[in-house]
């Protein structure tokens, strides 16, 4: 099979002490998402990495297509009216660094559409690699924090929740999903190498998933799972590998049962589970809480075009919005709200379209769209804005919709040639 690579430029092949640019290219990327565990500060090791990535990146190495101007259209909308937004409060320093941010963040959804579009499979593989070990080390850093190993209590747990190398326990919750999903793919599919070493690895993700208790995150690993493994149960062609599938479900839910049962035999622990496994807490409900603030806004957003201006959601109401969509109003205005809106229907409906499509890489399209849609619905929960691992995510389904659209089309042509000259 032809994959993305083959339709693209050949490489320029530079060297360097025996290095060709694609092999520092490549080192730079997994360099930028192994980093990406640590988060504690800002801008991250992973922001700055990214910088030198975009420079070694220019002139070449990227692939450009007509697919992308919904996803470049939409962000571009949204930033601008979160500009327009910040202009009534533009004295306003930390509304200024939310804008920049907005704006490094659309940037770097679309850096990595052009990237993953280039070569598919070669790319998704650096990437997985290396979010895969990052994962693994931050929730490895995030469970002896929990249970306070060595005192590290104070470093990598917050509110008796794991934490991590992360701010914030939702946030950290909800970047191991994609890691996580990618793991369960790797066994579903026979894909790991070292199958002992990675059931460690998804074991000690699951672990620290599960004591960051974010309940949204645990909703969404269950949901961005169960869809990825019924996707490709339907979807693989081979009925040995579907054999295989409910398999290792079966035995992969026996053993998810088991370290909950080991986890949830802590007393503290158990507490903790019984407090955070409830729908509505005490904060979320009443006309001050969460969804009384959410409720009260939406007639004022109604008479504010440009919104409250960023983050001052929070001044007004006393708390955040923790939903991205009345946020996106709230700080981006009528019109990052409606674009924002639409680039998610429009991420999703690709999204749709490239798990279908038969590729080399459908089975990359599978596990990057299960967690981003998940993420999606998410948003009706928590402010996902400004999460990086959710725009990176963004990026990728928009690449593989890109190389997946020039696979099929070329495919077609090259069947349309065969049956032309019989």
């Amino acid at each position: 099979m032809t994959s993305a690579a083959d339709m693209a430029p050949p490489p320029i092949d530079l060297r360097f002490m025996g290095i060709t640019l694609a092999q520092v290219r490549a080192i730079l990327v997994w360099l930028m998402f192994a980093s990406s565990f640590y988060v504690a500060v800002e801008p991250a090791p992973a922001d700055l990495l990214f910088l030198v990535v975009l420079a070694c990146f220019l002139g070449s190495g990227l692939t450009l297509s007509a697919v992308f101007v919904p996803l470049i259209l939409f962000l571009l909308l949204y930033n601008l009216g979160g500009f327009f937004s910040f202009l009534q409060v533009a004295g306003d320093e930390k509304a200024r660094m939310f804008v920049i941010t907005s704006f490094y963040m659309a940037f770097s959804a679309i850096f990595f559409a052009f990237y993953v579009a280039h070569d598919p499979l070669r790319r998704m593989a650096i990437i997985r690699n290396a979010l895969i070990i990052a994962a693994v080390i931050a929730s490895s850093l995030g469970v002896l924090g929990y249970f306070d190993v060595a005192g590290l209590g104070f470093a990598f747990s917050l509110y008796w929740r794991a934490v991590g190398t992360f701010k914030d326990p939702n946030v950290f919750a909800t970047y191991l999903l994609f890691p996580g999903v990618m793991l369960v793919q790797g066994f579903l599919l026979g894909t790991h190498r070292h199958k002992f070493i990675s059931m460690i690895g998804l074991f000690i993700v699951l672990a620290a998933l599960f004591l960051a208790f974010s309940r949204g995150a645990w909703i969404s690993f269950v949901v961005s799972t169960a869809i990825m493994v019924a996707l490709t149960f339907i979807l693989t062609p081979a009925a040995g590998t579907r054999s295989r599938i409910v398999l290792i479900t079966i035995f992969g839910v026996i053993g998810l049962a088991v370290l909950l049962a080991m986890l949830l035999s802590v007393e503290g622990v158990r507490d903790l589970f019984l407090d955070r496994f409830t729908l509505v807490k005490d904060y979320d409900s009443g006309e001050k809480g969460r969804f009384g603030n959410q409720l009260n806004s939406i007639h004022l957003l109604l008479e504010q075009p440009l919104g409250f201006g960023p983050l001052y959601f929070q001044k007004i109401f006393g708390q955040d919005p923790h939903n991205v969509y009345i946020n996106a109003f709230a700080s981006y205005g009528w019109l990052g709200g409606i674009s924002y809106f639409l680039l998610m229907i429009s991420t999703i409906m690709i999204g749709f379209k490239t798990v279908l499509m038969r590729t080399p890489w459908q089975n990359w399209a599978i596990v990057v769209f299960c967690p981003l849609i998940a993420t999606i619905f998410q948003g009706v929960q928590i402010d996902t804005d400004h999460w990086r691992h959710f725009y990176w995510m963004l990026g990728m389904m928009w690449g593989l919709f890109a190389a997946s659209t020039a696979y099929v089309a070329r495919q077609q042509r090259v069947l349309s040639l065969s049956e032309t000259r019989c």
